[in-house]
């Protein structure tokens, strides 16, 4: 087929739904990657196409589960152009005696290794096409906030990781991180405590300046007055954005 195609994992989630939901208005073939068959069938028959899309049952956490992701997505011999790391988790807990240790190793194996996996697996395709790879990281990806500890660990090692691949490939590869403030998707919706922020993005508007900036190759896209913010703040007032966050998290509900 002729076809352009995109993988988006997390893709029935709420921020890969409206990604899916997009690239498909704009003629690119889909292959949705998630753990719940059920799931990802439900959302093949929700978007109205007539391009082709497949479904592929994928744990990213799971460095097997994504070499069979792969290997089903071979076997379709189609092209891959895109990949969009969407995938993840949260967890939010102070450092402290409560501090769960197998809840913060699956965030990192979810966060941080499934993005690596899946690169590591398409690569040579990626490469091939000239394509791109799209990481979803977030403000916590360059700047603190409290009780995020696993979270910031996930997402500052996704900075890490990108950054020495966009060197390595060179103009072969558009390397890009989308940086949004928080969302209003089923991660938050699980969070238990205080969710209190002072500015929530619908899925659609990121996936709108996501695709936009995909279109122009950007590297890196900051979504959200919140986010650009927080990363001038940070970078030049390191002690003030720390000052104000702890005010704004420890302020009573």
């Amino acid at each position: 087929m002729d076809n352009k195609y995109v993988v988006i994992t997390g893709a029935y989630g709420g921020l890969g739904k409206a990604l899916a939901e997009l690239y498909a208005k704009q003629n690119f073939g889909l292959v949705l990657m998630g753990r719940k068959e059920k799931e990802l069938e439900a959302l093949k028959e929700s978007i109205q196409t007539d391009i082709p899309i497949h479904t592929v049952v994928c744990d990213v956490s799971d460095w097997e589960s994504c070499k069979a992701a792969y290997k089903a997505v071979q076997l379709k011999k189609i092209a891959v152009h895109t990949l969009i790391n969407n995938a993840g988790i949260t967890y939010i807990q102070n450092f402290n005696k409560d501090y769960q240790i197998d809840r913060y190793q699956q965030l990192i194996d979810t966060n941080l290794n499934g993005p690596v996996y899946l690169t590591h697996l398409f690569l040579d395709d990626l490469l091939q096409h000239k394509g791109s790879v799209i990481t979803l990281s977030s403000v916590i990806g360059y700047a603190p906030v409290i009780g995020r500890t696993a979270y910031a660990a996930s997402k500052f090692g996704l900075e890490g990781f990108f950054s020495v691949l966009r060197a390595e490939v060179a103009d072969n590869l558009h390397v890009m991180m989308v940086y949004p403030t928080f969302i209003a998707t089923q991660i938050r919706a699980q969070v238990k405590g205080d969710k209190t922020v002072n500015e929530v993005l619908t899925p659609e508007e990121v996936a709108q300046t996501t695709f936009k900036a995909h279109q122009n190759k950007q590297n890196k896209v900051y979504i959200g007055k919140t986010a650009k913010l927080s990363f001038y703040l940070y970078k030049f007032f390191p002690n003030l954005y720390v000052n104000l966050m702890r005010k704004k998290v420890n302020q009573p509900t």
